[in-house]
């Protein structure tokens, strides 16, 4: 898990510390210059070191984790299902806004009717898409991926007013407690005595501290979390044509949101470790929903959204960015090569030839010389290996030109599977629609089957055949009809 976060936090790592500096520089400021000491301190008499860090401690902390803790309580509801939790949060805030406060919530934008409407509408037409097996593919690559957009946006504001109340709070509560100390905090803790500026600079300092924690810290929570229900989303779309399977995951990821979020709202310590309990979850299944998440995404979601821009012409059979590994082995293979296809196993035979996982990318590689290959990163223990990928007589490949993708696949070449109406498929391999303009391309270079083509001349041959049986049965009714006709006339 720990090379996929790193891996992100280097794709996006402008943002995140654009994020983190602004956190850091606004609570500097809530935490020293809204602090309500603004004297000097004097030098009452000598503190030890360990009962000034005792007090600042106590300052600091406080009830201060709590309330943070109740802060950030609805950004795990937030991160899994955005509308589902931002609708639950504004009913309820509306109704404890008409009922003048009883929970004694912030005031929030929730509390508007208008927004509760809005939210209550983008919830219900995501719902009804992303429910329905033909329309979930488009739910998810529209509503689906805007509700993640403004998911992780909420979680971006609702950390900077966090740790912005926060860090104020603190910082009055560390100022009022250099007040309470037989000395000066600064000289307890091994310092000469400075103006009250400096403490408020300190103060300041730790403040911008705590926030970079938190807010790095909530940005990892989001990421973990989102990713993990785009990953069942992604699940969702690969067994959707099973009746009522989308209905169902959509009912129960809404349930459970909804649970969460009114444990979070009526029940604030069981709700903190109930989502203290959901993060641990959502990490034990963070890597394998990764990957599905990261299949969804190059499989559907941007070749939906390049077929919107117009913008699949521009793929290119050799991408101009390729990995690093890759590019590296194919210098030291001295490869030269026609094609480079990004690739994702889709499902596999528990006894197939490519032993990858599914949901996996790879890479279909044809060089100049006219071979295929497979490229792994790893591969029974081998690295940067190059598996030859041939359609032979023995092991036809067929490629089959479906309506969201291609799918590159052979059957199990055994006899017994060979000789069912139905084989069993030893690999199905799919990649992107994007490939459409170079597609007959592709077949023509890698000499796989066109499944299609050949589906095609079996119906045409089958009615060029039912034709003829056609033609002789007419021709055989008007030889009966004639002979009976020759005979009446010769009786």
């Amino acid at each position: 898990m720990m090379n996929i976060l790193l891996y992100e936090y280097k794709k996006h790592k402008k943002l995140i510390l654009g994020y983190l500096i602004a956190c850091m520089v606004l609570s500097f400021f809530a935490g020293s210059m809204f602090a309500e000491r603004q004297q000097n301190v004097s030098l009452a008499g000598e503190v030890s070191a360990s009962e000034s860090l005792v007090s600042l401690n106590d300052a600091i902390l406080g009830d201060k984790l709590s309330n943070l803790a109740g802060d950030y309580s609805g950004s795990v509801s937030i991160s899994a299902e955005p509308f589902t939790a931002l609708l639950f949060l504004s009913i309820v805030s509306n109704i404890n806004k008409l009922a003048d406060n009883p929970l004694n919530m912030p005031s929030l934008p929730l509390d508007k009717p208008w927004i509760l409407a809005v939210i209550a509408v983008f919830f219900v037409a995501s719902k009804f898409m992303k429910s329905n097996s033909s329309t979930s593919v488009f739910g998810i690559c529209t509503l689906g991926y805007l509700e993640k957009f403004l998911g992780t946006a909420c979680i971006l504001v609702i950390g900077i007013i966090s740790v912005v109340t926060i860090s104020s709070g603190a910082g009055n509560a560390v100022a009022a407690s250099l007040d309470s100390l037989p000395g000066a905090t600064l000289s307890g803790l091994g310092a000469a005595a400075e103006p009250a500026g400096s403490g408020n600079i300190f103060i300041g300092a730790l403040s911008a501290l705590f926030s970079a924690i938190m807010g790095f810290l909530s940005l990892i929570v989001n990421f973990i979390i989102k990713t993990v229900f785009k990953g069942l989303e992604a699940l969702q779309v690969i067994f959707g044509t099973v009746p009522f399977v989308a209905f169902l995951c959509e009912a129960g990821k809404a349930f459970l949101v909804l649970i969460l979020c009114a444990i979070n709202v009526w029940f604030p310590v069981a709700g903190y470790v109930l989502n203290v309990i959901f993060f641990i979850v959502c990490c034990l299944l963070f890597r394998a929903c990764y990957y599905a998440s990261k299949y969804f995404e190059n499989i559907y979601f941007l070749p939906f959204i390049h077929k919107i821009f117009s913008m699949r012409d521009k793929t290119e059979l050799i991408p101009k960015r390729l990995p690093k590994r890759l590019r590296k082995a194919l210098e030291e293979g001295k490869m030269d090569v026609t094609f480079i296809i990004p690739a994702y196993v889709k499902r596999r035979h528990r006894n197939s030839i490519l032993r990858i996982r599914p949901l996996r990318r790879l890479f279909l590689i044809h060089t100049d010389d006219g071979k295929n290959f497979l490229f792994f990163k790893k591969y029974n223990k081998n690295r940067n290996y190059f598996l030859p990928f041939e359609s032979t007589d023995e092991s036809e490949m067929f490629l089959r030109k479906g309506f969201t993708l291609y799918e590159i696949y052979r059957y199990l070449p055994t006899e017994k599977n060979l000789q069912k109406k139905k084989p069993v498929k030893d690999f199905s391999l799919v990649f992107s629609k994007d490939y459409i303009s170079h597609i007959d391309t592709i077949i023509s270079l890698t000499g796989y089957t066109d499944i299609l083509s050949v589906i095609e001349a079996e119906k045409a041959e089958k009615k060029e055949q039912r034709a003829l049986l056609r033609e002789q049965k007419t021709a055989e009714i008007m030889e009966k009809f004639g002979k009976l006709f020759s005979r009446k006339k010769n009786a």
